[in-house]
């Protein structure tokens, strides 16, 4: 017996140390490292589990990599002198991490909350002539939802190919019966990595966080918005949840097509011939940049964007995200920002619908304070939106967070527009959303009580593994 005790503690420390391995050749960022070690050693059984399900690096798993939109493939060529001379060093760095498409002449509509949203979408379904194309992490019933399937079933009896590619862990189980309603009435449907213990454990951490609709491979919507309620009642925990999406008319469309066939294909389906044609000219519209990340992508192609648009900010640098988790690259970035004199605003929720996450967003604000950032909590609700702003020229709308789950572990979108016009409809919205903010300051922060201190401090320890 004593013999079998042994050979079991033997193999367990085996496993250990191999895991330990795993976790030095795999992780690269020292704090995650030492946080993973801690957790293997510290937690028998459990931290060896949790490593193996959101641990894994598929950046190096072979296996993993799919269909890509941008990478190694040919795109419209980046013609400098149609974007403005003081941020094109993020253009070309966009386009060489291969994370990016960009297109010219594009029309752009920034729309606050979601009930314009999804009435300017529904508008768009019924003038759909051959594709609609949904990509989303969350479908929940409601309003929304049914509004959407009654439009479906009016152009799916016209010929309108309709597909949704949506995330298992986002939209879930208990959704099933959605997702059976909607192919029930002829649309199809791929689940982005599903659940399967045998074969997707290991990927369980990863999921597609993008929101993308794409009507005729002509009109493109993204942002921070779900199929789901919250968007447009203030009937539940947190209030109305505050959002924005963009309407972009014109070639970036097919970039976000781009992303949507890889999804598509990651998911199972085939690929998608899709309908190109050749820009006519490009005068007189709007530039937009196109970038997916994944943790599949080469380079962490959102992290490179939002670190460079705080670091070529000439004036201002505005953000609003609800998950605020920047790593030492964004914080270092920010502090240095605003110590040289340029005017740093971070708006993000007062509330949070994980309170974990708020005692972690919370424990980098002292130091952001302290170098003279702005902060601002939203009180009005819950902020959901995803926006960067800066020097009335640059903006960027999506679905990233600031956060390190959206820099490495989940899929996402953003569209970055190099555009005035929308730039300012942006900051409009930002200083009309201050209406219903508190304004920190630095001596009423750190008047806060010690055991939210210590809660800050517990959390900020799981942040490189959140």
């Amino acid at each position: 017996m004593e013999l079998s005790y042994i050979t079991i503690l033997f193999l367990y420390l085996l496993i250990v140390v191999l895991t330990i391995r795993k976790t030095l050749l795999q992780v690269s960022n020292p704090a995650k490292t030492l946080s993973w070690i801690m957790v293997i050693v510290f937690m028998p059984v459990f931290g060896l589990l949790l490593f193996k399900i959101i641990g894994r690096n598929i950046r190096k798993d072979k296996k993993s990599l799919q269909i890509q939109p941008f990478y190694n493939s040919t795109n419209h060529p980046i013609k400098m002198d149609l974007l403005p001379s003081n941020k094109r060093r993020l253009v070309s760095l966009l386009d060489q991490n291969l994370s990016s498409g960009i297109s010219y002449n594009n029309e752009v509509l920034v729309i606050k909350n979601g009930e314009a949203t999804f009435n300017s979408i529904l508008l768009d379904f019924e003038k759909a002539k051959r594709t609609i194309h949904l990509d989303f992490y969350i479908i929940e019933g409601g309003k929304i939802f049914s509004n959407f399937k009654e439009v479906f079933k009016l152009k799916i009896k016209e010929g309108v190919k309709i597909r949704l590619v949506y995330d298992a862990f986002g939209t879930g189980r208990k959704n099933n019966s959605l997702i059976n309603e909607l192919e029930a009435i002829g649309v199809e449907t791929k689940v982005y990595m599903p659940f399967n213990f045998l074969t997707s454990l290991s990927y369980l951490n990863y999921r597609n966080h993008r929101k993308i609709v794409i009507i005729d491979s002509q009109i493109a919507y993204t942002g921070g918005m779900n199929i789901s309620d919250k968007h447009i009642s203030s009937q539940n925990t947190l209030g109305l949840w505050r959002d924005t999406f963009v309407k972009i008319v014109g070639l970036a469309a097919l970039d976000f097509e781009k992303v949507f066939n890889s999804d598509w294909a990651h998911a199972g389906g085939s690929l998608i011939e899709i309908e190109t044609k050749q820009e006519t000219s490009d005068e007189g519209g709007v530039p937009v940049q196109v970038i997916a990340s994944g943790p599949d992508s080469p380079f962490h192609g959102i992290l490179h964007e939002y670190f460079t648009i705080i670091t070529d900010a000439e004036d201002y640098v505005y953000i609003s995200t609800p998950y605020f988790v920047p790593g030492e690259s964004i914080l270092m970035a920010l502090k240095t920002a605003a110590l040289s004199g340029i005017d740093v605003r971070l708006m993000m929720p007062y509330n949070s619908d994980s309170k974990w996450m708020r005692w972690c967003m919370f424990t980098y604000l002292e130091d952001l304070l302290a170098a003279g950032v702005k902060i601002y909590l939203y009180h009005k609700g819950f902020l959901h939106n995803k926006v960067f702003i800066s020097d009335d020229i640059i903006s960027s709308i999506g679905t990233a967070n600031v956060d390190e789950r959206s820099f490495e572990t989940n899929f996402e979108i953003n569209a970055i527009i190099y555009d005035r016009k929308t730039t300012l409809d942006l900051k409009s919205h930002f200083f009309e959303d201050i209406a219903s903010c508190e304004l920190l300051s630095l001596e009423h922060f750190q008047s806060r009580p010690d055991r939210n201190k210590i809660m800050e401090a517990v959390a900020r320890l799981t942040s490189p593994i959140l």
